[in-house]
C-alpha cells in the first residue's frame, strides 16, 4: 500500500520476542492486551482490533498456556455484566514489552532516519 502523501511516514520498530519453545510475544498480542485493559472486555478488544472473539481468546489463551498463569482474568456475566482485566502478570508483560519497544526505537534512531531518507529519495524522484 502506497502512502497518500510524499511525506515520509513515521517509522517504528515493533519487536517479536520468543521465550523458549512455547512463548512468542509480538505487537498483535500486546495490542490485544492493551485493548482488554482499556475496555475491560475481550469481546470489545476483539472488535476494536477487527478480529473475532474466538481469535482474541485463542491469542490470550496461548499466552496463558505459555506462561503457565493467566495474563487476563475474566468474570462471568450477570447482574453487573461480565468483564475482563489484566492480571498482575499481564500488566507486567505489557509494561516490559512497552519499555522494550521504547528502548529499541531510541537505540535505532540513526538507522530509522537513514531508512526514512531512502524513502524520501524514492518519493522525491
Amino acid at each position: 500500500m502506497k502512502p497518500t502523501s510524499t511525506e515520509p511516514q513515521a517509522m517504528l520498530l515493533r519487536p517479536r520476542v520468543y521465550i523458549g519453545e512455547s512463548i512468542d510475544i509480538g505487537p498483535g498480542k500486546i495490542d490485544l492486551l492493551r485493548q482488554v485493559a482499556a475496555g475491560r472486555s475481550i469481546s470489545a478488544a476483539a472488535r476494536a482490533m477487527g478480529m473475532s472473539y474466538k481469535r482474541a481468546w485463542l491469542l490470550i489463551d496461548t499466552l496463558n498456556q505459555g506462561f503457565g498463569n493467566p495474563v487476563v482474568e475474566t468474570s462471568a456475566g450477570g447482574r453487573g455484566g461480565g468483564g475482563a482485566a489484566l492480571t498482575p502478570l499481564g500488566e507486567a508483560l505489557v509494561a516490559h514489552f512497552t519499555a522494550l519497544e521504547k528502548k529499541l526505537n531510541r537505540a535505532a534512531q540513526a538507522e530509522l532516519a537513514a531508512l526514512r531518507e531512502l524513502v524520501s529519495g524514492i518519493s522525491g524522484k
